[in-house]
């Protein structure tokens, strides 16, 4: 879907008017929704940097995503600087939006699938080893798995008697 914002500077009210425009048939753009904001407080907004100004844009009717809402806090910085116009449009498609998201996760796939990759073929080095070294350590294996646990002279049972709580030999 392409949306475009209207954004105007009315000396004569001393507002600044945001149209939000949806294409909902080809070529054929709607009003979807329109603020007004007191010029001085968007300009005081603008001294202080993009983000305060982000914030006075969106309000609970019109809160474009983040992409969007940057470019024209810049378009409305741009109206402030340029004294001779009182009119831009900033157009958005979301369509092109969505082929770059999905080029970038497919490249961000791509280094991860790669990194894996490298991490299987060092374990699977690992693994291997050699096969003479394979073969050793598959004989211990089975050898300890056929002794069985067995005690040492170091190790013993400390057996207690439940009535005293004292050690039996």
């Amino acid at each position: 879907m392409k949306q475009k914002y209207a954004i105007t500077k009315d000396a004569d009210t001393d507002q600044i008017r945001i149209q939000e425009f949806a294409e909902l048939d080809k070529d054929n753009f709607s009003l979807v929704c329109e603020e007004t904001y007191d010029r001085k407080k968007v300009q005081a907004a603008a001294a202080e940097g993009k983000e305060p100004l982000i914030e006075l844009l969106r309000t609970p009717n019109l809160y474009p995503v983040s992409e969007y809402v940057d470019k024209i806090a810049d378009s409305v910085n741009a109206l402030f600087e340029q004294s001779d116009q009182d009119f831009l449009e900033v157009e958005f498609d979301d369509i092109e939006a969505l082929k770059k998201e999905k080029q970038a996760a497919e490249s961000e796939g791509e280094e991860e699938s790669v990194a894996l990759d490298d991490l299987l073929e060092d374990e699977l080095e690992e693994d291997q080893g050699g096969e003479a070294d394979t073969e050793e350590s598959e004989e211990s294996e089975d050898k300890s798995e056929k002794k069985g646990p067995s005690l040492s002279d170091e190790d013993s049972l400390d057996v207690f008697d439940d009535d005293e709580g004292e050690e039996n030999p």
